[in-house]
């Protein structure tokens, strides 16, 4: 069966869309975004021993450090106009997979920036699984979409984003026996992208995103095992290369990996966390959210 881009989306939460942006446009916003790291924490890209010169920034454990305080950075970015030709390269591929007009950026966006940690190998994260947004009896689409924009080649060795593809819609089955009413005070916390959504706030039934992975760790053996310790070699082959199935929805962990100038859609309803960087070279990704229009 041949799914357009659109349907695989909905079914498994997570798009990889190749050579959106033109190689030299991502060069140049990776050129601007490296000269006020550099500016501003003294941090250069082709100069390791500058990584970690500050013992307080980039922070993290073993697996993973990223630099605080890069939110005065990206909005610099964003006002100057240096991303405004990224923006209108997404824009269209967004229009043709989803639907003309259906989805808007917001202006706010997020570096992903991270450096590598101390970890020897890459293993499959147990640990930090969350979502990002609640679960909304009948309604099968996220209030928003996290569009990931690749600023140069990203390999599973360099700390991705990890996300169990087809939650989302683990997510929505529970919501329908799970999901409680009157949670006025979250739908309100993400007013920038669901305004509008809702007549009456407190008649809508969902589920908190701190109460899925509770319940599915209790009814999958394959999410008890998930968020447990285990080899590298057999996490990697039971939960990317094997995945699983139940209630007729598969899911699988994927890597959010690609080459310059690719992004990957993804639905903030997934369960996802970060993981190691055991690479010698930083992530470099940049996050654009999407609103769902009226």
């Amino acid at each position: 069966m041949t799914f357009s881009k659109h349907e695989d989306f909905q079914n498994k939460g997570v798009l990889k869309l190749a050579n959106v942006i033109d190689v030299d446009m991502v060069a140049d916003v990776q050129s601007h975004l490296w000269q006020e790291v550099s500016h501003k924490f003294g941090i250069h890209l082709d100069e390791p021993s500058t990584w970690f010169s500050n013992a307080h920034n980039p922070v993290g454990d073993a697996g993973v450090k990223r630099l605080n305080a890069m939110g005065s950075i990206m909005r610099e970015l964003k006002v100057s106009g240096k991303l405004d030709e990224i923006e209108r390269a997404i824009q269209p591929v967004i229009d043709h997979v989803f639907g003309a007009h259906t989805w808007q950026p917001l202006d706010l966006w997020y570096s992903l920036l991270s450096f590598p940690g101390s970890e020897s190998a890459w293993n499959v994260p147990h640990k930090s699984w969350h979502c990002d947004e609640p679960a909304v009896v009948g309604d099968a689409e996220p209030w928003s979409l996290f569009v990931f924009v690749f600023l140069d080649n990203v390999t599973a060795d360099m700390g991705p984003t990890t996300v169990v593809s087809g939650s989302h819609r683990r997510a929505e089955r529970l919501a329908k026996t799970l999901g409680t009413r009157n949670h006025e005070a979250l739908i309100n916390a993400f007013e920038s992208v669901n305004s509008g959504l809702f007549e009456n706030p407190e008649e809508v039934t969902l589920l908190p995103m701190d109460q899925v992975l509770e319940p599915l760790v209790q009814e999958d053996p394959w999410f008890q095992a998930l968020v447990k310790e285990g080899s590298p070699d057999q996490r990697i082959q039971r939960f990317i290369a094997e995945g699983n199935s139940l209630h007729g929805i598969e899911q699988k962990v994927v890597t959010l990996t690609g080459a310059a100038g690719d992004i990957i859609v993804f639905d903030p309803r997934c369960l996802h966390t970060f993981s190691a960087n055991v690479s010698a070279l930083p992530r470099q990704v940049l996050r654009l959210d999407f609103k769902r229009q009226l």
